[in-house]
């Protein structure tokens, strides 16, 4: 059974965080579907559910998933952290690799930045990703949900005067779930539909 409780809502984290451009997107992927709570151990990892037999697996294996999973999420990381503005060349590749609310979010995240004129600084980094469970999806889709460990300590968000307006005591290290989604049944590439904070017990600590 999903426990809708399990997950936080985000969009006040966010606001008071401020911590990076794509976390004002990807952090309030807060509106899809609840995710199962993991165990209790440390990986924080469950079997891979079954794909349908009329359907089959994108990917052979947990691991293969998982390589596929990581090298897409450090590619959206690093695009993120280099976008300058709405208004960049860039900007366009870094919402390709999104989906769903994860995109409506990253772009009501830009906009609040840009507005209130901050810009992000610095490199963010993630690690301890875990696969949770990889399924097709009725449309023949697959999907891929993840648990990993965001890291923002070597990042900052400042205003016009160069000033951070990061509040002091946001959490540097955060317990996501992260769900990739691939655009086609025939496709192995992976978009980030939605990425909320994990509301349980931080494995990250």
């Amino acid at each position: 059974m999903r426990n809708p409780s399990r997950r936080r809502r985000v969009h006040g984290f966010v606001l008071a965080a401020i911590a990076l451009p794509f976390a004002l997107g990807t952090l309030s992927g807060c509106m899809g579907a609840p995710v199962p709570e993991p165990s209790d151990t440390a990986a924080r990892i469950a079997k891979a559910t079954g794909a349908p037999t009329e359907t089959p697996p994108v990917f052979a294996s947990n691991v293969e998933a998982l390589a596929a999973a990581k090298a897409a999420y450090g590619n959206y990381l690093s695009l993120g952290d280099a976008v300058p503005s709405m208004r960049s060349e860039s900007w366009d590749g870094y919402l390709d690799l999104t989906t769903g609310v994860e995109r409506e979010g990253l772009i009501r995240g830009r906009e609040l930045m840009e507005e209130n004129g901050w810009a992000f600084t610095g490199v963010t980094r993630f690690d301890s990703m875990t696969i949770q469970s990889s399924r097709a999806l009725p449309d023949s889709t697959w999907e891929i949900r993840a648990y990993l460990c965001l890291d923002l300590s070597s990042t900052d968000t400042v205003n016009k005067a160069g000033e951070s307006v990061v509040k002091s005591d946001r959490p540097v290290r955060s317990p996501m779930v992260v769900v990739f989604v691939t655009p086609d049944k025939n496709s192995r590439q992976l978009l980030i539909s939605e990425s909320p904070i994990w509301s349980g017990s931080n494995f990250c600590s």
